[in-house]
């Protein structure tokens, strides 16, 4: 990340304004709207008191949160590979009775390609949830679950169920779902 993001990130996360910032570092406030849009650079004094006002170290203040990047980064392949590996099974639970009816005792061989990438999306599902376990001292399934539903920000507080926003679509879906299935098993047997 840019400084002038992360000075802007901190401020507004301090509820600082523009003017509030120049003056707790005794400087203008144009000094800080520049810093911010990346016209220029403070010097190490400023970064230094800026460091110690936001409680963050200059390295931080510099760079941006490295960890916390690769965490969201964690979360997101955590999330893709959770999806593929929902679509794959969903998609080998449908084609099973298509398969053999066409393919007589082939027909595993189309299902293959399904459970492969199932297994395999599954696999690094689970390679991911452990990277998120041990780079955040997770030890409980309730603490994984509030971790990700919480972006990574909470993983303390108790885990609570919530309602699919889309409730009605999922509902609908699942039993679009269970009507292909039950099509499937009269039109092929």
């Amino acid at each position: 990340m840019e400084i002038g993001k992360q000075i802007q990130y901190y401020r507004k996360r301090d509820g600082l304004t523009q003017e509030d910032l120049a003056e707790k570092v005794y400087v203008s406030r144009n000094s800080v709207s520049n810093w911010e849009r990346g016209n220029n650079y403070p010097d190490i004094e400023m970064l230094l008191r800026m460091s110690i006002l936001f409680d963050v170290t200059i390295d931080h203040l510099v760079k941006g949160d490295v960890k916390e990047m690769k965490n969201e980064i964690h979360l997101m392949r955590f999330n893709q590979w959770s999806t593929i590996m929902l679509i794959s099974f969903g998609a080998l639970a449908l084609l099973i009775i298509p398969s053999f009816r066409y393919f007589d005792m082939y027909g595993f061989l189309v299902l293959l390609p399904f459970a492969g990438a199932g297994l395999y999306a599954g696999y690094r599902t689970e390679k991911y949830k452990k990277s998120i376990i041990h780079n955040h001292n997770l030890k409980t399934y309730e603490q994984i679950l509030n971790y990700i539903e919480s972006d990574g920000e909470n993983m303390d507080a108790e885990y609570k169920y919530h309602r699919p926003k889309h409730s009605i679509s999922i509902s609908i879906f699942c039993i679009a779902y269970f009507l292909l299935l039950y099509l499937s098993v009269k039109l092929f047997l």
